[in-house]
């Protein structure tokens, strides 16, 4: 018999409780239901599910959420509380109202996302959050790719956050491949690799297909 490993997962109170009651009704226990999403992961090579990424139109979640970053004279303290202050409040934050997606697409730039997020020239940010609340706005994967870089270099936006951002920012801007972007945003936040070594390590994941690399951080991320 095989050595048993103990994993650890933290969720919330409340989610634990609607997953033990979901997976009883499935004739599992919540343990059970853990063991067997790993095998088919495991078995499968890829996620046993597709993930999905409903875009709500005109929504703007992600706008403004780095502005702090984007001022060079606040000071960490000054930083630190308020993204203390935004964690509190956005739970209350009401959703934004959709409206109707133009049919011409835009595609976006880096510069378009950094002035979204950092909301740091009145009127560049304005027309940025213009472009994407109308629904048109479209980025590709090695646009987030530098929009995280500059982030991180530039800006000294800790990963943690910059991950949570991108994740914010896959809701409100098309994507393409947006699964394997928001996933990557995930893994980014906790990891230390770049957000393309990531982004190869999410499209490992989503899709099953081994990924060939000199890399040996990045082998050891993948399947």
């Amino acid at each position: 018999m095989g050595k048993h490993a103990t994993l650890q997962v933290r969720v919330e109170d409340a989610m634990k409780a609607e997953a033990e009651q979901l997976f009883e009704a499935l004739g599992l226990s919540l343990s059970e239901a853990v063991r067997l999403f790993i095998a088919e992961s495991v078995n499968g090579r890829r996620l046993p599910f597709t993930p999905h990424l409903s875009k709500s139109e005109g929504a703007t979640s992600a706008f403004g959420k780095l502005r702090h970053y984007g001022n060079p004279t606040q000071s960490s303290d000054e930083r630190a509380a308020w993204l203390k202050e935004q964690g509190a409040s956005d739970a209350e934050r009401p959703k934004s109202t959709p409206r109707g997606r133009s049919r011409d697409i835009v595609i976006v730039d880096k510069t378009v996302l950094l002035h979204y997020l950092l909301d740091n020239d009145p009127r560049r940010a304005a027309k940025a959050r213009r472009i994407i609340a109308g629904g048109a706005a479209r980025a590709y994967p090695e646009t987030i790719v530098a929009c995280v870089a500059a982030l991180e270099n530039d800006y000294h936006v800790p990963r943690s956050l910059i991950g949570t951002v991108m994740a914010l920012l896959a809701d409100d801007v098309s994507m393409e491949d947006g699964a394997a972007v928001r996933l990557a945003a995930r893994l980014y936040g906790a990891g230390k690799l770049s957000f393309a070594e990531h982004l190869l390590a999410a499209r490992n994941v989503l899709t099953g297909y081994p990924v060939e690399t000199f890399s040996k951080p990045l082998s050891r991320t993948i399947m």
